[in-house]
């Protein structure tokens, strides 16, 4: 578990569930150095069908092209890796917390009391694909919904059960 869900916890708190967002964030980084990989692959071919001037001169441009679609697709990928590893969104016993962003950070946290339920938002490529748009309602407000949450039926059956628990033990805290 990153730290600042380990920093939140309270002493007697346990996990319940922590969800992670799904590979599918990672597609623009892929695709672009995919298409980087296969520009400067066939560039070559492309040249040899120019003529020998046209192609000496478009050689160092077609590579700068290929070299900055490489770097750019790196980057997307660095960037998506980044989001996966500070993106947190965890169930306790006792709240539900969610955190984003790496050097400046938003986090929400939401006690279980105060939690009504979630919507989970999902396109047809996400339902096939298994993710989807997470947002945890409470009373007076919510959580903002996080994107991209792999298995997000998953994360709200264990939300469910977290808050049938939490009631019961209420219920039998009050009638003590």
């Amino acid at each position: 578990m990153s730290s600042y869900v380990k920093r939140a916890m309270q002493p007697n708190e346990k996990i319940v569930y922590a969800a992670q967002l799904h590979w599918i964030i990672y597609r623009m980084g892929i695709v672009i150095t995919i298409l980087a990989g296969v520009f400067g692959f066939l560039a070559p071919d492309l040249l040899a069908l120019l003529d020998d001037g046209i192609a000496n001169k478009a050689a160092p441009f077609i590579r700068n092209i290929a070299i900055g679609m490489l770097a750019l697709g790196a980057f997307e990928v660095l960037a998506a890796y980044i989001r996966q590893i500070s993106t947190e969104l965890v169930i306790t016993d006792q709240r539900v917390i969610a955190k984003r962003g790496f050097i400046a950070t938003t986090s929400y946290e939401l006690m279980m009391t105060k939690v009504e339920g979630a919507t989970i938002e999902q396109s047809i490529l996400g339902r096939v694909l298994g993710y989807g748009t997470l947002m945890v309602k409470g009373t007076g407000g919510g959580i903002s919904p996080i994107d991209h949450v792999a298995d997000p039926y998953r994360f709200h059956s264990h939300l469910m059960s977290a808050l049938r628990e939490a009631h019961q033990e209420m219920a039998t805290g009050l009638g003590d």
